[in-house]
């Protein structure tokens, strides 16, 4: 018997945007980078360097994508904790009823839901807070960080040097 997997296994990718022609997107477990496919272009590769055209219809779109949710940078240890007490009890409260379910998927997701974050769900309500508020931390500290780069790389200058590009009317150009 062939069983087909390609239905059962989960991606990693999180869109950002799409096209016929072009992905952009972010991967679930790289918070550093966001990676862009583009079908039918050329492109150059040397050491430590590649070159890609990117069709101007498809830099239009993808320019106004933000790369990544920074939504954590600015939250306050208050506001943390506030988050992971409020998951931790949903998550609790999921998991209670899904062990009223002749469901074993259903076991399955509640048990697993959120473990990443907050850990093993047989855990003490305190501990799966602490634990979550020890990841949101690092996930702040992780976005402070991308905003001191981007605010340094505008420091250094590097911003949009044309500033008639939102006035290009494709009707009349």
């Amino acid at each position: 018997m062939h069983y087909d997997y390609s239905h059962s296994i989960m991606s990693t990718k999180s869109t950002v945007a799409h096209g016929p022609a072009f992905h952009l997107y972010s991967e679930v477990f790289d918070e550093d980078n966001v990676y862009l496919e583009i079908e039918g272009t050329h492109f150059e590769a040397s050491y430590n360097r590649v070159m890609i055209p990117i069709p101007i219809h498809v830099w239009q779109i993808i320019r106004r994508c933000p790369g990544t949710q920074l939504n954590y940078a600015k939250k306050t240890d208050e506001e943390l904790r506030f988050q992971a007490e409020q998951d931790v009890d949903d998550r609790l409260k999921r998991y209670q009823e899904s062990l009223q379910q002749d469901s074993s998927r259903a076991k399955a997701l509640a048990f697993l839901g959120g473990g990443f974050v907050y850990g093993d769900i047989n855990q003490p309500r305190e501990q799966q807070i602490e634990t979550g508020i020890q990841h949101f931390i690092k996930r702040r500290e992780h976005q402070q960080q991308i905003l001191a780069a981007i605010a340094e790389l505008e420091r250094a200058g590097c911003y949009l040097l044309r500033d008639d590009i939102d006035d290009i009317d494709p009707k009349t150009d």
